[in-house]
């Protein structure tokens, strides 16, 4: 541990100071300390008027920075655990990436984002040089303004319950593509580096190349997308297995004690490849995220992810000079209504010249006007490269802050735009309707990626009866979506009635052997923790009519009640306890049916004495002769 010493800053005999006066008090925790509380307050304010958390971050970090109040030194000791925080972010980032929601209209998608995103970009490099700001700062700038904030876009959808509706389905694809484009960015930043002066030309990953110096950067591009190349295909091919052979012998920990290490791995691959580490943390995520195990390792993560994102946010404020809000306050809001306004139109004029209406392209390029993680990410690695000064990286700091507190109070004129637009035509020269209707059966709520329901052509018919089967009990009412939680005896037995039944349903099981087996059998299966929000948001938790919960740890019961309630207070839980004293406990946790494994255990035994021991009794070695051959 680091030894306290006092903090000489703006603010002498400050608290903190005071603090670190203490010989017991170290440095790391108390600016920790003051980070997160800073973080914690700013964003409470921010949500009591309905804004996001991210810009209180971000203004946290400005007001306790060294600038400002100075309760945090420009030495501060939180540095170390930011890079780490943005590592981990990164693979939270890339193992939430959905490829599987640009399935339909994947062509008219990916033209969108690309052309758009490189629209903007040569747009926003020509203003920049036009106002003064060296190509290779502009082109930096320029390329980190182009990517969206993710994380806003998808909470605001589903704010909204917009995520299945034609703009939210082209936003969260064309966000994606954004994304996988701040990757080859990120690569590209030696180079820009390189263009701009601060790296030698002949430099890679730190190591002197032997090379002419027209060859060197080529060499080094070659070198570097080459490793990468590697990295992926490698990842692609082992990781899978990999996952899938520590689910086996471990538990949910090991498997994401196992994705961790990954992470770093790859941070540290690409970093001694010559590019960021946050890259190859986010390419890792992106490969784990079409695995099975993406949705416990997202809801594993969750905690964290939301603990280290207040620290990286924070940290990056510490990096804005409030003093140049008084000064540049013109070039500021110049540059927000820029971002915004030439976002807002070229996205829109696009997505609309792709085949959308007029009114879901007006509302997609309001979704995604914003500025991004990314943006900032790309701002923090040129700041550290030396492409952009510490005056340019405050200034476009302050920019995506002004986007990302403005994102959800664009949502309402957005949509009133939107309707006024409703009389507009089509483009004509787009046949196409894969932007206009929403996917049937590749989007059926609840249904895991790439798979579909168990539910027979004809199931609408099957309002009740199963054909007028023996036994087949009292009718079922119609049911959009059930989820079956554990996939053992019990579980097994409520599946095949459900598929005879026609019931859609999708289960959620921890053994990773049972689930691969039932995926290829072509069951909707997800692997994952019931007690796991994200597990259960990926199961359709949201369109779900009932929650079966037939596991039989009373404890994990317990808790997946608890956590399927907060989720969906309307939908009807049914659930399996061991003993009498575990049902009072699942009503009060929200539990509508408890059916008590003990006592359905006696009334079983109940029948079956009273029907077998007359039969004894009359003769017992014909009774024992009977059960034996039955036996074989």
């Amino acid at each position: 541990m680091r030894p306290a010493r006092a903090y000489r800053g703006p603010m002498t005999g400050s608290l903190h100071t005071l603090v670190l006066a203490s010989a017991s008090a170290p440095r790391l925790a108390v600016d920790l300390l003051i980070l997160l509380a800073a973080a914690a307050t700013v964003a409470m304010v921010l949500r009591k008027f309905r804004l996001e958390s991210i810009p209180g971050y971000l203004i946290a970090g400005v007001l306790v920075g060294p600038r400002a109040l100075g309760l945090i030194g420009a030495d501060n000791a939180v540095a170390e655990v930011s890079e780490l925080a943005i590592i981990l972010l990164m693979f939270g980032i890339g193992l939430h990436l959905d490829v599987s929601t640009m399935r339909r209209g994947i062509v008219h998608i990916l033209l969108v984002g690309v052309l758009t995103t490189l629209a903007f970009i040569v747009l926003g490099w020509g203003a920049l040089v036009a106002g003064g700001v060296p190509s290779p700062a502009a082109l930096t700038l320029a390329l980190a303004a182009a990517v969206s904030s993710t994380a806003i876009l998808v909470r605001l959808l589903v704010a909204r319950r917009e995520v299945r509706a034609p703009h939210g389905r082209v936003t969260l694809g064309v966000s994606i593509v954004q994304d996988l484009m701040s990757v080859a960015v990120m690569a590209a930043l030696p180079a820009i580096a390189g263009w701009a002066g601060v790296v030698p030309s002949g430099v890679f990953g730190g190591v002197a190349v032997d090379a002419p110096g027209w060859a060197a950067p080529l060499m080094r591009a070659g070198v570097g997308l080459g490793g990468v190349a590697v990295l992926l295909v490698a990842g692609r091919l082992f990781l899978p297995r990999l996952l899938q052979e520590v689910a086996r012998v471990g538990s949910g920990e090991l498997v994401l004690v196992v994705s961790a290490v990954l992470a770093l791995g790859a941070a540290i691959t690409t970093s001694l490849l010559g590019f960021s580490p946050e890259m190859g943390a986010f390419l890792a995520g992106f490969l784990l995220a079409s695995t099975p195990f993406r949705y416990q390792l997202s809801g594993q993560l969750a905690p964290m992810r939301d603990i280290l994102m207040a620290v990286f946010f924070t940290t990056v404020g510490l990096n804005v000079d409030p003093r140049l809000l008084a000064t540049d306050w013109w070039i500021i809001l110049v540059s927000v209504v820029g971002v915004i306004g030439a976002k807002w139109v070229i996205l829109g004029v696009a997505s609309w010249a792709a085949g959308m209406t007029a009114s879901s392209a007006s509302l997609t390029g309001a979704y995604l006007a914003n500025a991004g993680e990314f943006t900032l990410v790309i701002l923090a690695a040129a700041g550290a490269a030396g492409i952009l000064s510490d005056h340019q990286q405050g200034d476009a700091i302050a920019v995506v802050i002004a986007t990302l507190i403005a994102s959800p109070l664009l949502m309402r004129p957005a949509h009133a735009l939107a309707e006024r637009l409703g009389g507009v035509p089509l483009a004509s020269w787009v046949k196409s309707s894969a932007l206009r209707e929403r996917a049937s059966a590749a989007e059926t709520p609840g249904v895991p990626d790439g798979q579909e329901t168990t539910a027979p052509q004809d199931a609408g018919a099957v309002d009740g009866a199963a054909g007028g089967e023996a036994g087949a009990g009292p009718p079922v009412p119609r049911l959009r979506h059930v989820i079956i939680a554990g996939f053992g005896p019990v579980g097994r037995t409520l599946a095949d009635r459900f598929a005879v039944l026609g019931v859609p349903f999708t289960v959620i099981e921890l053994n990773a052997a049972t689930v691969q087996r039932q995926a290829v059998l072509g069951r909707p299966v997800v692997y994952g923790d019931v007690t796991n929000p994200e597990v259960l948001e990926s199961a359709g938790i949201g369109h779900a009519d009932a929650v079966l919960l037939t596991i039989p740890d009373d404890e994990a019961t317990l808790r997946a009640c608890r956590a399927i309630r907060a989720l969906a207070p309307d939908v009807f839980i049914a659930v399996r306890t061991n003993f009498l004293s575990g049902k009072f406990v699942a009503h009060q946790l929200g539990a509508d049916l408890v059916t008590v494994e003990e006592v359905a255990t006696a009334q079983a035994m109940e029948r079956e004495v009273l029907a077998a021991l007359p039969a004894w009794l009359k003769t017992p070695a014909a009774y024992r002769t009977g059960v034996a051959e039955e036996r074989h």
